[in-house]
């Protein structure tokens, strides 16, 4: 059943990607609900044309794709280009690396028809079959779906409302948009669907790394954020620590021992933020975001801890630069 619904969709031209684009267009045929319209924005250098069995079904279904090419756009000015371009009234969101169930449209238009509001959130699965990704994983996302834009549906007149995406950042222009749309108080539910993600297996630990550190750079000046709370948080961290190991020398300058004076000061200090980060970090946010018990012991949850020290490290790296270096 095709319904009349623009389907928006950046992309970045490479082998690998111009694969996974062609293979999410053929699966539009075994949809239950098939949109009107499918609108790719090539960011890419170049070109992008459709193989001819894609071309011959959107023929044939009266399906328009249109391609729009421009050069070295982030994500959110690419599902600009999406949203002003689009002829209906109902916009949805994917990319490449995302893939949707069939039934995941017909829902979510069910779900907007049925309860009158004015949209829907996307959810996406991290899918992780190699060891480290699912370290990776279990220190970020967690095995539970999460709300996503992508495989989210959209009425336009919300982009009224709320503006649209953030053109100049690389990344977090879709979760400040999703603020955006809360604190205007848009009528938007969660879906019952998810899509699957599939890059965590085909990413190493450096790139992980350099990800990290690019993404929160970028997102460091997005309002929602708040970096500069991440920095007051590091900045006590940091100021707790000095203290600890200076405790006994302030209330105690004469080196007689007094109220005031606690033995081995600074190994307990040590000790007390080792164990509070080793636990929150390695054991009770993975077990909140839905990974398993069995996986975080007997040993994981050092790895997933010591992951998680890594990220937040390149975090507040990526945080100090943009707040002090970045124009």
């Amino acid at each position: 059943m095709v319904k009349s619904v623009s389907l928006i969709i950046p992309f970045k031209s490479d082998h690998s990607e111009k694969e996974k684009l062609f293979t999410l267009l053929r699966g539009i045929s075994n949809w239950k609900t098939v949109p009107n319209e499918v609108l790719i924005i090539n960011t890419d250098q170049k070109q992008l044309s459709f193989p001819s069995d894609i071309e011959l079904y959107a023929k044939q279904h009266n399906i328009n794709f249109c391609i729009f090419h421009n050069e070295r756009l982030y994500p959110g000015h690419a599902r600009n280009i999406g949203i002003c371009n689009a002829s209906n009234s109902l916009l949805a969101f994917l990319d490449t690396s995302t893939h949707p169930s069939n039934d995941w449209l017909s829902n979510g238009l069910n779900i907007i028809n049925n309860n009158n509001y004015e949209g829907v959130w996307g959810k996406t699965y991290y899918q992780a079959e190699k060891f480290l990704p699912k370290i990776f994983r279990a220190s970020t996302y967690g095995e539970k779906p999460i709300k996503t834009l992508p495989g989210s549906i959209l009425h336009k007149n919300i982009f009224k409302k709320c503006g649209l995406f953030v053109e100049s950042t690389r990344a977090g222009e879709d979760a400040d948009f999703m603020s955006r749309a809360r604190l205007h108080n848009v009528n938007i539910c969660e879906s019952e669907s998810f899509l699957n993600y599939d890059k965590l297996d085909k990413i190493s630990f450096k790139e992980i790394i350099k990800k990290w550190y690019r993404n929160h750079s970028h997102a460091a000046s997005m309002p929602y954020l708040r970096a500069h709370k991440d920095m007051y948080f590091y900045g006590i961290s940091f100021l707790a620590i000095f203290i600890a190991f200076n405790w006994n020398r302030v209330f105690d300058p004469t080196g007689i021992e007094n109220d005031f004076f606690i033995p081995n000061i600074t190994k307990i200090s040590v000790l007390i933020i080792f164990l509070a980060y080793l636990s929150l970090r390695g054991v009770i946010l993975p077990m909140r975001k839905g990974t398993s018990l069995k996986f975080i012991f007997p040993l994981n949850f050092i790895l997933i801890s010591l992951m998680s020290f890594l990220l937040d490290l390149t975090k507040t790296i990526a945080y100090g630069y943009s707040k002090f270096f970045r124009i």
